[in-house]
Formats: C-alpha cells, sequence, structure tokens
C-alpha cells in the first residue's frame, strides 16, 4: 500500500530537457525552479582533491569526470579560467548521470528549499527514453534523495493532459529534438511514435547565416561573449564593430565554454529575429517583410530581412541543394506527422488529426503554428491544431501535465513507494510505470 499520495503531501514534479531542468509543485501552474541543463566543470588531475562546496553555486564532486561543478545560473554564464561546459543530454536523452544529482539537488535544495525526503517525485521522461535511463533515475532519486514515493510519466502524455486532451497528436519541439508522440486515452501509441534531429539542424543553418561572409554584404559577424570584452565604442547598423578583448582571460577559455557561448548566443538571435512564412516560401513576400535589428555582444548590429526567415523554413522544407548534399537529413515537422500518422490505425487518424498539440520552446517561432496548420490541412481533413499562446505553456507543457497528473487524488495509487523499491528493486519501475 503506498502511503503517499498527492492528497496527503504536496508531491513535486522534476521535468529535465536538452535547455533547461524545469522543477515545482504538482497542482502549481509554473515551476518553482528553472535551471540550466548545461553545467560548469573544472576536471580533475591526477594529484587534485575534491573540493567541497563554497557558496557560489559550486558542489563537491565525489566521481573522477570533475573536481568542482558549477550549476544553476551562476553555472556555465559566469566566466572561470579553465573551467570545461558539459550537459548530460545527447539527443533528449541522459547519456551521462553523474552531474544530475547535483543539478537535482539545486533545483529542490537551494531554489525551492524543499526537502525532497518529504515528497514524492514524479519525473518526466521522452518517449524514446530507455528502460536502463528510467531505472537509474528511480534509483537516484530514492538511493540518494530518499524520497519517500517515485513515477516516471512520459512527456507526450503529459503534454496531452496540460492541453486538457486524453487523445492528441503531440508536436513537440524542443532544443534538441523534434518529436511527434500519437496519444490515446492517456497511453503512447509506440509504432507511431518519430523524432529527428530537426532542432539542431535549424541552429547549424541559423549559425551558418551568422558567421558566413555574404558576398557585396557584412563580413562575418564575430560571436565574442560579453565575459571577454574589455571595452566597446558605439557604431552605426553595418558598420564594424570597434572593441578591445580580455586578452587574459581569452589565454584561460575553454574551447567548450566558448563554443556554449556562442551556441546561446545563436539561439538568443533566433528568438529575437528568426520566423516562419506563414503561407509557405515566396521570395517576394520574404523580401517584403519589414527587416530586424539585432546587436550582437561586440557592438555590431545589422538588420536582417528574408535570411531570417529561412531559419524557420528548415522546419517544414529541405532546400533541394541541402537534400542534394545530405540525403540523410532529419525529418521535418510534417514528414514526421505524416509518418506518425501513416503508422497508426485507420480509424484512430481523425480522433489525432481533431487534436493536435504543439508544445515545445522550439514552437515559439512567429508564424510556426499558421505554417504548421497550412501543411497539414493540404494533405489531410478536419485538422485542429491546440498551441497555447502563453509562451510559459507552451515552453515548460511537459512540466504542467506533470503538475496535473500529481495532484490528481486518483493518481496516488500509482507511486512506487520506497518500500516497494526496497522490496522489489528496479523490476517495479518496468511494471507500474507503463
Amino acid at each position: 500500500m503506498v502511503q503517499y499520495g498527492g492528497d496527503e503531501v504536496s508531491a513535486v514534479v522534476l521535468d529535465i530537457g536538452s535547455s533547461s531542468l524545469r522543477a515545482g509543485y504538482a497542482g502549481d501552474d509554473a515551476p518553482k525552479a528553472i535551471i540550466p541543463t548545461s553545467y560548469g566543470y573544472l576536471p580533475t588531475t591526477t594529484d587534485h582533491d575534491v573540493e567541497m562546496s563554497n557558496g557560489d553555486g559550486a558542489a563537491s564532486a565525489p566521481d573522477p569526470t570533475f573536481s568542482k561543478i558549477f550549476v544553476g545560473q551562476l553555472g556555465p554564464s559566469v566566466w572561470r579560467p579553465g573551467m570545461e561546459v558539459g550537459n548530460p543530454l545527447v539527443d533528449g536523452l541522459i547519456k551521462d548521470f553523474n552531474p544530475i544529482p547535483h543539478l537535482i539537488s539545486h533545483a529542490f535544495k537551494d531554489v525551492m528549499r524543499c526537502d525532497i525526503a518529504e515528497h514524492p517525485v514524479l519525473v518526466t521522461e521522452p518517449a524514446w527514453n530507455t528502460q536502463e535511463n528510467r531505472e537509474r533515475m528511480a534509483e537516484i532519486i530514492f538511493e540518494e534523495f530518499s524520497a519517500p514515493a517515485f513515477y516516471i510519466a512520459n512527456t507526450g502524455v503529459l503534454n496531452a493532459f496540460a492541453a486538457g486532451k486524453g487523445s492528441a497528436l503531440v508536436v513537440d519541439v524542443g532544443k534538441s529534438q523534434a518529436s511527434v508522440t500519437p496519444v490515446v486515452d492517456g497511453f503512447v501509441l509506440r509504432k507511431g511514435m518519430q523524432h529527428s534531429a530537426l532542432p539542431q539542424l535549424v541552429h547549424a543553418h541559423a549559425k551558418h547565416i551568422l558567421i558566413s561572409d555574404i558576398p557585396n554584404g557584412r563580413p562575418p559577424i564575430q560571436l565574442f561573449p560579453h565575459q571577454l570584452i574589455l571595452n566597446k565604442q558605439p557604431v552605426e547598423p553595418g558598420n564594424a564593430p570597434r572593441f578591445t578583448l580580455r586578452e587574459d582571460r581569452v589565454a584561460q577559455t575553454t574551447s567548450s565554454w566558448k563554443a556554449w557561448y556562442e551556441a546561446r548566443e545563436v539561439e538568443e538571435w533566433i528568438q529575437s529575429v528568426a520566423g516562419c512564412m506563414d503561407q509557405g516560401w515566396n521570395d517576394h513576400a520574404a523580401a517584403a517583410r519589414p527587416p530586424r535589428q539585432y546587436e550582437f555582444p561586440t557592438g555590431f548590429s545589422t538588420y536582417f530581412g528574408a535570411e531570417r526567415f529561412t531559419v524557420g523554413e528548415m522546419f517544414f522544407r529541405h532546400s533541394p541543394q541541402l537534400a542534394a548534399q545530405n540525403p540523410n537529413l532529419p525529418k521535418t515537422i510534417p514528414a514526421l506527422v505524416s509518418s506518425s500518422l501513416a503508422n497508426c490505425d485507420p480509424d484512430m487518424r481523425q480522433i489525432l488529426l481533431a487534436n493536435v498539440v504543439v508544445t515545445g520552446g522550439g514552437s515559439l517561432f512567429a508564424g510556426f503554428n499558421e505554417r504548421l496548420t497550412n501543411e497539414l490541412t493540404t494533405h489531410f481533413a478536419n485538422v485542429k491544431i491546440h498551441a497555447p499562446g502563453n509562451p510559459i505553456e507552451r515552453r515548460y507543457g511537459g512540466w504542467l501535465g506533470g503538475s496535473i497528473l500529481a495532484s490528481l487524488g486518483t493518481f496516488h495509487q500509482l507511486w512506487i513507494s520506497k518500500e516497494e523499491w526496497q522490496e522489489h528493486g528496479r523490476p517495479i519501475v518496468g511494471q507500474r510505470c507503463k
């Protein structure tokens, strides 16, 4: 008999994504802790003892990969000499569990100020998660944090719940993966599940736009972070930037930190400037849209015109030239939807198309929903798309679904209690969490 349930003690919900880790209390309408999943660390050396926490966001690290780890808002974003940057997730799955306890501890203990030993924990997982990962997460929650109860739930199902639907076709566009998950009566139809690394291709294309030399146009843009800039002068848009680097810092900057910051700068540019053509690509329509100005940390600023729409276009169509050069390109969103529906029973397709749920921070492009509607209605009849206009609901849909699920009084019977874990061990996770 499970002794802890949503109506006895408030459960906590943990949602770990490639971009950020979200944590908060079940029943709330937004997570209390949102911290970067990326972390900074100082690599170990053979004669280096492990350092303990000193109150600046750093924590002791008992494993051999790093001597000190920096997590949270003051983690990788603060420059430190010789600091490397890592991310435990690869293609949406946790590949390195060493930093996970540090991230969880920081979110719950330092940000939320709560003791996990007093709260049941609901953790989210992608639809393509492995059984080994699920069991390892349960082991961390029970053994390292002594939680009284645990459950792991699929983000596809949770996104459907967050939209108020038991059956839905969930289109989730995250930082590293785009996925389409058919959910029927609260269960994932695994044969119809599709995912691809499309957001990574979109990000690479955006970076290419910025750092490439445009003939008779602007020079390549330098993506130096503000932490490495000593001073800069104001310049007119389009003019070469005038800035001075901190040479003492440049010499002590690692390539992983530089790559992390460049990726972050590209991401901010995408969110500020890029967009989608809602009716499909049209050179004249793209050229007629007003350009947008953006300023980089070096002080360089310029206007971006039609090229900013080619970024969002890659979600829906690959150019013939790119497709010819790369035959194994990630599937576009319409292709993922078509493949997913083709693998579902014909009598289920119309139910799914009438409940298409769009979620994930990568879907917050201007014009994304309109373009997806036009693409799907071209191939399918009676398509209805549900896409929350509130960015928090769209970005944290998986966490919100977990908040709803874990706060239901009827959910308490599904928790895996610590007593059951101690009695049955790892197999209980696969038996209870379908």
